[in-house]
């Protein structure tokens, strides 16, 4: 019974660290900017790709597979160095040239938008790749079991996971909690006029979190790569799962946000454990109960809150 509880624990919160990665973005750039952008499923993909050509040299189909095997094989630990800060930059890019003229438009224009974005890129990707899944090789000190507790043994790298993702949102609040820049973002996001008269240019830290986003996007892309099959439609998968997490937890709020990604891993978990064809239906109906009841989500608010 206790070994049964223990295993899953560490599976509903490996689960729920990579839908939490991705809705966390979301959710700060919907909560700071007002910003609806489905694309943010294209970052995720983006990073489990873009870690797999730097760690590896798969063998892809595609217009590349001509060329294959291809890739850098730096191996894992320079991917997770590297995949947050490319998708870092992506995202400095995508808010300059794709976000930033449509803050004013409406959220129907903006999700047509970033949806398009979204399918854009997953063909583009599909065409360079092929639609074949590929998975990530685990490096050794990555692979294997450790004792819990010394009743259950766990999968090492689903606790790596788990540690990376809460290190990653300690971090982002203490981004929020303690920096200028956080500071500006949570005061740009209550009042921006009056924050532009203080002399703040508010674009700035706005950029910033939009970039962050992106770069957690890609963290849990590479991580969510090494636990499921990475193929072009992963993006589209995991954007409307994220989607319900922001929407359960409430719209700008970090804490709804993980509350909100846990109960997700623990309900997709517990339902894949009895019943699997039924484990993303699962998510849906615990969003009709939690919005049934409490529609604003369980954080809900208008304005980014740690």
């Amino acid at each position: 019974m206790i070994e049964s509880a223990i295993r899953f624990v560490y599976l509903s919160l490996s689960i729920a660290s990579v839908y939490i990665l991705v809705a966390i973005g979301f959710s700060i750039a919907y909560g700071s900017l007002k910003f609806v952008n489905m694309a943010h499923g294209a970052l995720y993909l983006l990073g489990a790709y873009i870690g797999l050509f730097i760690a590896f040299e798969p063998t892809v189909g595609g217009t590349l597979g001509n060329y294959s095997p291809i890739g850098l094989a730096l191996g894992f630990t320079a991917a997770i160095v590297l995949v947050p800060i490319i998708l870092f930059g992506i995202g400095v890019v995508m808010e300059r040239l794709i976000a930033k003229p449509f803050y004013e438009r409406d959220m129907l224009d903006q999700l047509l938008v970033t949806f398009g974005i979204l399918i854009i890129i997953q063909e583009l990707v599909a065409v360079l790749v092929g639609r074949g899944g590929l998975s990530y090789a685990r490096p050794d000190w990555a692979t294997g079991a450790v004792s819990v507790s010394g009743i259950v043994s766990a999968s090492r790298w689903r606790l790596i996971v788990i540690a990376l993702t809460a290190l990653f949102l300690i971090l982002l609040y203490a981004f929020y909690k303690y920096t200028d820049f956080g500071l500006a973002v949570r005061a740009g996001t209550e009042d921006a006029e009056m924050v532009e008269m203080l002399g703040i240019k508010i674009s700035r830290p706005f950029a910033l979190i939009f970039a962050i986003g992106a770069g957690y996007a890609g963290l849990a892309g590479i991580l969510g790569g090494s636990i499921f099959t990475v193929q072009p439609e992963i993006g589209l998968d995991i954007l409307i799962p994220a989607l319900l997490v922001v929407v359960m937890g409430g719209v700008g709020s970090i804490t709804g946000t993980i509350l909100a990604g846990l109960l997700v891993g623990a309900t997709f978990t517990a339902t894949a454990s009895v019943y699997p064809e039924m484990a993303t239906a699962s998510i849906f109906l615990l969003a009709i109960i939690v919005l049934s009841i409490k529609p604003s989500g369980l954080f809900g608010t208008d304005e980014v809150v740690a």
